[in-house]
């Protein structure tokens, strides 16, 4: 497990299925920002039956708050490859499943373990982006904070609830994270 002063990053395991098929298809957990496309349960348990959701393309690792007596599931984080197969660069992203726990610093706490997780283990990834939707200040803030420069914004990239959305692509290149991280010693 990847720990921080609040949270852990972990892979999930077959006693996470059932929360995550939830969370997959709950509007409420998904929030208001991310696409309408909701995944069949069979779809995802199909998934962690094949890859555990951790490949080359693709990684999901699970948030957990550790400040009670047992780990909660509170979210997750991702990383993907970036555009195109191209390039080294990897996608990050972001949930908090539970409104009542969004703006707490979660999101921040878990995606800067995953940036330094994902610069400290992977020699070859260069470039970290995240795309944002232009109406979403807090996942905006949540980049900021991380040092991600906005670089773009593309319109009509997205489609939630029921119409396209513009949204603002962030990047972070290596040297501007060691920077940061020699900044902090």
């Amino acid at each position: 497990m990847i720990r921080s002063e609040r949270i852990g990053l972990r892979h999930a395991t077959e006693a996470d299925l059932a929360l995550i098929v939830k969370m997959s298809a709950d509007p409420a957990a998904r929030g208001t920002f991310l696409p309408d496309r909701m995944r069949a349960p069979s779809e995802v348990i199909k998934q962690f039956a094949e890859t555990g959701f951790s490949t080359d393309d693709y990684e999901m690792l699970l948030i957990c708050d550790l400040q009670g007596a047992e780990e909660q599931v509170i979210g997750n984080v991702v990383h993907f490859r970036a555009r195109t197969r191209y390039t080294t660069a990897r996608e990050i992203g972001w949930t908090i499943f539970d409104p009542a726990l969004r703006g707490k610093g979660y999101a921040s706490e878990a995606a800067s373990r995953l940036v330094d997780y994902l610069f400290e283990n992977f020699q070859q990834v260069y470039r970290l982006e995240c795309t944002v939707s232009a109406n979403n200040a807090p996942s905006r803030g949540v980049a900021e904070k991380l040092g991600f420069k906005h670089e773009a914004l593309s319109r009509g990239l997205l489609y939630v609830q029921g119409q396209p959305v513009d949204a603002n692509t962030f990047g972070l290149i290596r040297p501007e994270w060691e920077q940061s991280k020699s900044a902090a010693r």
